[in-house]
């Protein structure tokens, strides 16, 4: 009697042979790294991308707080009165307080403490009173924008409200310029360094320099030169992103 040989059953039964296994674990392989790049470059776009957002919002904010700070400067609300007389620009301003850093220091007479909170005390009619603010502006040691502000009566009675604090990271580097009115004529003559102007009265504005950074390698590594305002900055090949933001602002009810 003749038996029919079901050789697919058999194969079947055998299971695969080396060659197929071989060949199976190749493709799954394949398959598996192919998988892992396009997961690898998801997350590399969308850390770039994380960064790239993040210095945009530290140059933002860092404009926004210095410019507030400038335009506010050198109020004085009786300008009649003697007592109100100030510069806009404190004494401690100076050039070069560190490898990165200028220093920046701000005057003014306003109803807001250091914290934009409007002042206790009041005058008869109920109204805040106006005091001396001083606010002073460069780079901590771990490259955060840091601010100094005193607040008080007089420019001799004033207290620390705020004491050197971080306010925006990621600054690698804060270089300042001076607008100065040379024949009094109401317009910016040139741009001098801390101490180079004949009378600080006649600063009308201020120039700025920041150079901005991710926390993140996320670009190819190089090892750049960036020029901020008339500073040459040298930074390290790390891969972080890094963006110059420069502006000028006046001093309120100042030209320039």
């Amino acid at each position: 009697m003749h038996i029919p040989r079901r050789t697919g059953l058999c194969r079947a039964a055998r299971g695969l042979t080396l060659i197929e296994l071989i060949l199976a674990m190749a493709i799954s392989t394949l398959l598996v790294l192919g998988l892992i790049q396009i997961v690898s470059a998801t997350t590399a776009s969308v850390l770039l991308q994380e960064n790239q957002a993040q210095v945009q919002e530290r140059s933002r904010l860092a404009l926004k707080t210095l410019t507030g700070a400038i335009q506010t400067s050198g109020f004085s609300p009786e300008p009649w009165e003697g007592k109100y007389s100030v510069t806009g620009l404190g004494e401690d301003s100076a050039d070069n307080i560190s490898k990165s850093s200028d220093r920046l220091a701000l005057h003014t007479w306003t109803d807001l403490n250091c914290f934009n909170n409007r002042n206790p005390s009041q005058d008869s009619m109920g109204n805040s009173l106006f005091y001396f603010r001083e606010s002073v502006f460069d780079l901590s040691t771990d490259n955060h924008l840091a601010l100094l502000c005193r607040y008080g009566p007089s420019k001799t009675e004033l207290t620390t409200q705020i004491r050197r604090q971080g306010l925006i990271p990621g600054i690698e580097s804060f270089q300042v310029l001076y607008g100065q009115d040379s024949n009094q004529d109401g317009n910016i003559d040139s741009w001098v360094r801390a101490g180079q102007w004949s009378d600080a009265s006649h600063i009308l504005g201020v120039k700025i320099g920041l150079l901005v950074s991710s926390d993140d390698p996320v670009v190819e590594s190089k090892n750049p030169v960036y020029r901020i305002l008339e500073t040459n900055v040298i930074k390290t090949a790390d891969g972080r992103l890094r963006k110059i933001v420069q502006f000028a602002t006046a001093f309120r009810g100042r030209a320039g």
